[in-house]
């Protein structure tokens, strides 16, 4: 799955029980938290290391902390000399960050360590942000958009990768049981397009369900309101919403250029019924039809709802054999294994 111009055929032998450190927020099932529970399956000793910048529990504190770090960089350095040193006391083989807050002057103080470093960026390209990771010396930059990591290895000569996201198999997997829900669902952030695609989708009769963080403040809908259920998902509560719902729909942020997010492999390794907006990537990953369902335009999604809708069988195996693929072909440890097998 790794794409570059000299890919490896297999990954590395790992041997050696490497400490790894992991540079990322872990907790709700964040893709930090995944990590570290994945790679000692991989016969490595992990080391969470928490995320680049902490966030202030305090909304308002959170607000004055924003706005003195877009002034200057020095709590953030302060902040990260810290953690550059956590490393060093734990003599780590690798450090592997999904925070793109990383400073520059971080990513240099690590490798003169003797550490590697490398960045497995988990997002669409508008949270790019600063760029740091382009400045930074990294070892390697593994991003889960094809086109980016094609762009960057080519016009600025980075050492960019492509690396897709992945399923947890001990997290993500069909429940034990689970009912079958009238209503599609959309599990994650709320934003601007999502919300439009809400307010057509309800105009056309189809129920829907929305799962996830609170909805921000300046998107606050009175209708997008009522559809959500006042609650983020883990564990075996996503996987029943996966499975229960008539339909998972994975509307991608516009900025996925080639791209697919994280909620694709989770949805699906849970046995859901996952309808994905098409892109590029999406054809290597999974087969239409077979394992889900792909839509170009609003009209072809509404088709695909109703024939879930009438014939509830038939969706519900597209769910299994789509969580066969995630857990034969896209866990965290297959894309580690791989990572590992470029950085040691």
């Amino acid at each position: 799955m790794i794409d570059k111009a000299s890919t490896p055929s297999r990954p590395a032998s790992i041997g050696g029980a490497p400490r790894i450190g992991v540079i990322g927020p872990t907790g709700n099932d964040d893709f930090a938290e995944n990590i570290v529970d994945c790679l000692p399956d991989l016969g490595v000793h992990a080391v969470p290391l928490g995320p680049a910048i902490p966030a202030p529990r305090n909304r308002a504190l959170g607000r004055a902390v924003h706005a003195v770090r877009a002034a200057t960089q020095q709590p953030d350095l302060v902040y990260q000399r810290r953690l550059v040193a956590r490393a060093e006391r734990e003599s780590l083989d690798l450090v592997v960050s999904t925070d793109s807050r990383l400073l520059p002057t971080t990513v240099r103080a690590l490798r003169r360590s003797g550490t590697r470093v490398c960045l497995w960026f988990p997002d669409p390209v508008d949270n790019l942000g600063r760029q740091y990771m382009l400045m930074g010396d990294y070892d390697a930059l593994f991003f889960k958009d094809p086109l980016l990591a094609r762009r960057l290895a080519d016009v600025v000569n980075l050492p960019a990768w492509y690396l897709p996201e992945a399923c947890n198999p001990a997290r993500h997997r069909p429940p034990a049981t689970a009912g079958q829900d009238p209503y599609v669902v959309f599990v994650g952030n709320t934003y601007g397009t999502r919300l439009r695609l809400i307010h057509k989708l309800l105009e056309h009769g189809i129920k829907v369900r929305m799962f996830g963080p609170p909805v921000p403040r300046w998107l606050r809908d009175p209708l997008l309101m009522g559809l959500h259920a006042g609650r983020y998902v883990t564990g075996e509560d996503k996987a029943r919403v996966f499975r229960g719902a008539l339909a998972v729909i994975n509307a991608l942020k516009p900025a996925e250029m080639e791209s697919v997010n994280c909620r694709l492999f989770e949805a699906t390794a849970c046995g859901g019924t996952v309808l994905c907006e098409r892109r590029t990537a999406l054809a290597d990953l999974f087969t239409e039809d077979k394992e889900i369902l792909g839509f170009t335009d609003f009209d072809e999604l509404v088709a695909h709802l109703r024939a879930c809708a009438a014939d509830r069988p038939a969706a519900r195996a597209l769910g299994d054999a789509a969580s066969l693929r995630s857990h034969s072909e896209h866990t965290y440890q297959q894309r580690l294994a791989m990572l590992l097998g470029v950085m040691l």
